[in-house]
């Protein structure tokens, strides 16, 4: 069987067992069934539920919290069958997040400042994980020698906890007297030192379960959901054998696109799963299944940056795995397997980079690990995709000492800016001659008290105003600011479709380099009222900032480029971004438009000796030139990757 680090495609079944009148686990529960899934679907894994939020087991453990009862033991079965097919089988396991060991230990339950215990969450502090996940995990390995274990409602889940020890081991800890006020509100004293010291107690968690684990069955491989992720935009400083994270079931492919290049910069083993189903919203009907084609191309992007993807499938409440939805993922499985050796575990050529900063997403968070304001950098990676430039994400711990690795780096709106030591990198980059993109009227405001230049509000701040690119085209964009014009000027705000005389976006000389300043928060926009302006604009700063290394010369239709390096390998990936993907109003679909009337140029020192479409293995007709080998496509529906062979 497959070790994660070999495993490109997975099922993910679960269903958060809790107790109901007359419910039985397993009852329908049949070996054909599981049989089936593992010869249809050739999955390298099959995940499934053994504790979910609710803190049941949907397996008979000896450790006290098993559901009431069974028709038989689930899941030996299903580990008795996957052996047998030889595909590898994880658990889908809650842990920070137990309800039922909250109810019946309330004294292990985190305190919220005004004193109430948590109904759901655990102390990462307290007794939980010896007294319950370890010794459950151990179980998992030896009774029924799993492979390992997908651990749910971790870092996400995790609060703040006030609970007196908690407080006493922070004041003992930093030598910090609270006097008996307890820093719950932000501007309260402390209130980002006691934060800090809850994140790193969930970190010492981490490393404790892992580390007990893996003493006992060092070959049982263990992820925490959404660790070292874009929630927890860190450097990995626990013993778990990969990462992996759920993205978000409405606006699914930016979700995967955001996620997936945050995990990427870890350089470690990932995956990212996606849901089967939509999210209703307001009065729309949930848990609807998407077509085979919509995750096929939120597969796509994953597999493109180098990651291995998992689809995630409800179960009947009794545990039952619901084949009616199982037997469709039968073209999703081909369309990964043709794919898998062009892009599974491949590394993305340096181009440009956005950055997601730990500094000011953990002063702005709301929970301690949370997404919030995340919509600012998700954002500018959705609209660097869609205009087809190839990008990467870095948080500071990855960026720092490499900065000039890349060609470009943006800096999305920051709410309480980046470390001053960040600040002077980044301008030392530019200065050096790299291309630095500054991107919301925050984050140009904290970097003009740096620079010789300075934003200034509008009469009237927000709504909509009419914009210029190159005096020529004349769209919308929000909240608009303007920047003194001491560079060239590439966009110009107006209050009407005449008047077009206000800088807005300006690429300014500095050193041997360039900054330039776009004094709009243009990443939220995209992600929530996307223009076709806002391609077009960033579209213009990138040219006269860089040359990437893959550059979509004409395309109808939207584009995501990668260019990806595999065992020496060089494959350009383009996947197509059509579709409603991020519409709300669209909940499943079984079609999404081709981009058609492709021209793609690729730098290469050499003319290659043949450029080849994937997996097709159709051979291309190219032209080089100065540099670049052009080639011409005539459509690309979901996922074609462009082989280079260099002789």
């Amino acid at each position: 069987m497959k070790r994660r680090a070999e495993s490109a495609f997975g099922l993910h079944f679960d269903f958060h067992a809790t107790p109901a009148p007359g419910r039985v686990v397993g009852a329908t529960l049949c070996e054909e069934d599981i049989r089936e899934i593992c010869r249809l679907i050739r999955p390298d894994f099959i995940q499934i539920d053994c504790k979910g939020h609710p803190g049941w087991t949907s397996y008979p453990t000896e450790l006290g919290n098993a559901m009431p009862a069974f028709a038989t033991d689930t899941l030996a079965l299903w580990r008795r069958v996957t052996r047998e097919e030889g595909v590898a089988l994880y658990m889908h396991y809650s842990g920070v997040f137990d309800s039922r060991y909250c109810a019946e230990h309330p004294e292990e339950a985190a305190v919220h400042a005004d004193g109430s215990r948590s109904d759901k969450t655990t102390r990462t502090l307290g007794h939980y994980a010896d007294d319950l996940l370890i010794p459950q995990l151990k179980e998992l390995a030896d009774k029924y020698s799993v492979d390992g274990v997908w651990v749910d409602g971790e870092c996400w889940s995790t609060c703040a906890d006030f609970h007196p020890e908690t407080v006493a081991a922070f004041e003992k800890e930093t030598g910090i007297d609270l006097g008996g006020k307890l820093p719950a509100e932000r501007g309260d004293p402390y209130f980002d030192e006691y934060r800090d010291f809850c994140r790193e107690l969930f970190r010492r968690y981490l490393r404790h379960y892992t580390d007990a684990v893996h003493a006992a069955y060092p070959d049982f491989q263990i992820a925490s959901n959404w660790a070292f992720s874009d929630h927890m935009p860190e450097a990995v400083t626990a013993d778990v054998d990969f990462l992996s994270g759920d993205f978000s079931p409405m606006s699914s492919l930016n979700s995967a696109r955001y996620s997936g290049r945050a995990l990427a910069q870890q350089g470690h083993t990932w995956d990212l799963m996606a849901w089967n189903f939509r999210w209703g919203k307001s009065d729309r009907p949930s848990g609807l299944p998407k077509h085979p084609v919509q995750v096929m191309q939120e597969a796509a992007t994953v597999l493109a940056v180098g990651g291995g993807f998992q689809n995630y499938i409800t179960q009947y409440p009794d545990g039952t795995p619901r084949m009616e939805q199982i037997r469709r993922m039968k073209p999703v499985a081909d369309f990964i397997r043709a794919r898998e050796p062009y892009c599974f575990r491949g590394k993305a050529a340096h181009n440009a980079t956005v950055l997601i900063s730990q500094y000011d997403r953990y002063k702005e968070s709301t929970g301690l690990f949370s997404r919030t304001g995340h919509e600012r950098t998700a954002g500018l990676v959705a609209l660097f995709c869609d205009a087809g430039q190839p990008v990467e994400m870095n948080g500071e711990h990855t960026l720092h000492g490499h900065c000039g690795d890349y060609a470009l780096i943006a800096v999305p709106e920051l709410t309480y800016g980046l470390e001053s030591s960040m600040i002077d990198e980044l301008i030392a980059y530019a200065e050096a001659g790299g291309s630095l993109l500054l991107t919301g009227p925050n984050t140009c405001r904290i970097f003009s008290e740096r620079l010789p230049y300075k934003i200034e509000d509008l009469a009237h701040d927000g709504g909509w105003r009419w914009i210029s690119l190159d005096r020529e085209e004349m769209g919308y964009l929000q909240n608009a600011h303007t920047v003194r014009a001491d560079g060239e000027t590439v966009l110009w705000y107006g209050e009407t479709e005449k008047q077009t005389d206000l800088p807005g976006a300006v690429i300014l000389p500095y050193g041997k380099g360039k900054i330039a300043v776009l004094a709009a928060d243009i990443g939220k926009q995209y992600l929530e009222y996307a223009q076709f302006m806002h391609r077009k604009v960033l579209r213009a700063l990138c040219d006269r900032l860089y040359t990437p290394s893959v550059r979509i010369e004409h395309a109808l239709g939207l584009l995501e480029t990668v260019d990806l390096y595999k065992e020496g390998k060089r494959f350009i990936q383009l996947i197509n971004a059509n579709g409603n993907h991020a519409s709300p109003a669209c909940a499943t679909e079984d079609h999404i438009p081709p981009a058609v009337d492709i021209t793609v140029s690729v730098a290469a020192e050499k003319k290659p000796a043949a450029m080849i479409l994937q997996p097709s293995g159709k051979p291309l007709i190219f032209t080089y030139r100065d540099g670049r080998a052009t080639v011409d496509i005539k459509r690309v529906d979901i996922q074609e990757i462009i082989e280079i062979v260099n002789e």
